[in-house]
């Protein structure tokens, strides 16, 4: 969303998406490794996502440009 803002940002929107990218890794790390009670709905969800991210990968892909 910032990436298409109409006035310049400069270094924030690299530092929001850094920023953005790190507490995600964070939030996965605690649910794949520390929190093993749920680690089964992690796995069922982010496996769903995953397949869905890769469909729309190859899709992509297949696009003539």
């Amino acid at each position: 969303m910032f990436q298409h803002a109409l006035v310049p940002l400069g270094i924030q929107v690299p530092m929001g998406v850094a920023l953005a990218v790190l507490c995600a890794g964070r939030r996965l790390h605690r649910a794949l490794w520390v929190n093993h009670r749920y680690r089964f709905t992690t796995w069922r969800w982010g496996g769903a996502v995953l397949a869905l991210l890769l469909m729309g990968a190859v899709l992509t892909l297949a696009m003539p440009t």
